[in-house]
């Protein structure tokens, strides 16, 4: 299989009508997240020698404000739901079956996490071998801190094909319907009501994904309404924040009440909405730049023929960053927040970002191999295929649980149902062509970003 991506081939092939904004959100997305995660970990000895590893903003609460610059998923599940809906318009315009444009999305979201999967098991047989497995342990559970991503994004995926003709039926109605119902749930929360508050799981990040099909029909405000909309929500969600019962961070801490994320509350959409208004007020400005520069875009599109194995790698090269600093102390030993502690801690980003580089040299053409495999069908139904995206969702969910158990039964059953179901044919059996993967307003054209 080929596994090189000819990005200038890519770049100059990209259409003059190609939302490059699209592909720079999305690569952005992915590094951001990598840079906020190293930012966010406190790690260090305690008093009595012991290893801790934990949030910075659970040291230093001053810290949230700057989470508001680097909780760019919003941003991504708009950028998706975009790309979602050009991917679904060519293959359907071409008769494919919903169920094989469903299985072909997953199966390039899953081919980079597998092989972070396969390196976890590894890892965990040979630590429980050698008399380590608890140390082990606590490195696969750090390096599934950033999966919980992929639970909800195989979901929103899974479902699209659903979601999209809905919602084109009635636009307005379709998106009142989801807002009073992610915001009945969110009052569930409130009142103690165990279950239903966790479907805002789903909703909360379908929502963004909505508004990209939206911003890919032409029917979000125009910029000229998005000039004075967005700094109202921006306000709007300060206020929310400081008055109300969420915590100002937007990413989860650990210790709020009212947790802002973990499900999305009302304060999260509000800021993902300011979010992904400015997003899209700035996206013609980004558009010129990146048509005017092919060596601008020819970086986002190397960004985004790798940007998966960084958000899936950068949590697990952080890990090992951090043993390595452990043996040679390292660490940081100044109070968590202080200027100190920011100096002291240089050196675990630098060797963290080191790490990657390496790792990504080593799986990016995991993924590359993903994006440029060719279309292959799926062996059941839609419904099928929606019990499948279902269990693998609450596969890597457990995945990133935290406790042992719910560690290995995650990765038991990600690796069972991408094997025996989701996983594609060999390549002796049937192979179609499914479709150009363009971030296009209207045709098809070469996609070297689009996820």
């Amino acid at each position: 299989m080929n596994t090189t991506l000819n990005v200038d081939e890519l770049v100059a092939g990209a259409k003059s009508d190609r939302n490059r904004a699209v592909d720079f959100y999305k690569a952005a997305a992915m590094v951001a997240v990598a840079f906020g995660h190293w930012m966010a970990i406190a790690v260090f000895k305690d008093d009595d020698g012991s290893i801790v590893a934990k949030n910075a903003l659970e040291f230093d609460y001053s810290l949230a404000w700057v989470t508001w610059a680097l909780q760019v998923m919003p941003l991504f599940f708009l950028a998706g739901g975009f790309s979602s809906a050009v991917s679904l318009d060519s293959h359907n315009r071409k008769g494919g079956r919903p169920q094989d444009w469903v299985a072909n999305r997953l199966r390039r979201m899953m081919i980079p996490t597998m092989v972070l999967g396969y390196f976890w098991i590894v890892v965990l047989s040979v630590g429980q071998a050698v008399g380590v497995g608890e140390i082990a342990f606590l490195g696969a559970a750090a390096g599934a801190i950033p999966l919980w991503f992929l639970a909800n994004y195989t979901i929103d995926t899974a479902i699209a094909p659903i979601t999209l003709p809905i919602f084109r039926k009635n636009p307005l109605l379709f998106f009142l319907g989801i807002g009073t119902a992610f915001t009945l749930f969110e009052v569930a929360g409130w009142l103690g009501i165990p279950l239903i508050h966790g479907i805002n799981w789903v909703i909360g990040w379908l929502i963004f994904q909505i508004l990209g099909f939206a911003w890919k029909d032409g029917l979000l405000p125009s910029p000229k309404h998005l000039l004075w909309l967005s700094p109202v929500l921006w306000a709007v969600t300060y206020g929310v924040v400081k008055v109300g019962p969420w915590r100002a961070s937007m990413v989860n801490d650990g210790q709020a009440t009212f947790n802002p994320t973990h499900p999305p509350s009302i304060a999260l959409m509000l800021f993902g909405l300011a979010y992904c208004s400015t997003a899209v007020l700035l996206a013609p400005a980004i558009n010129k730049w990146l048509a005017r520069s092919a060596s601008s875009f020819k970086v986002v599109a190397v960004l985004g023929g790798v940007g998966m194995s960084v958000y899936l790698w950068h949590f697990t090269a952080a890990v090992l960053a951090g043993v390595g600093l452990l043996f040679v102390d390292g660490l940081p030993t100044a109070p968590v927040g202080s200027a100190d502690w920011w100096i002291q801690k240089m050196p675990l980003i630098g060797l963290s970002f080191v790490v990657l580089l390496v790792m990504l040299s080593l799986v990016k053409r995991f993924e590359v191999a993903g994006l440029l495999a060719p279309k292959a069908p799926y062996r059941g139904s839609m419904v099928r295929v929606l019990i499948a995206s279902a269990i693998l969702s609450t596969g890597v969910k457990l995945w990133t649980g935290g406790s042992q158990w719910k560690l290995i039964a995650g990765l038991a059953i990600t690796t069972l149902i991408w094997h025996f179901d989701l996983k594609a044919p060999a390549p002796s059996e049937e192979i179609s062509s499914d479709d150009a993967e363009a971030n296009t307003s209207g045709s098809a054209a070469t996609a070297p970003t689009t996820r």
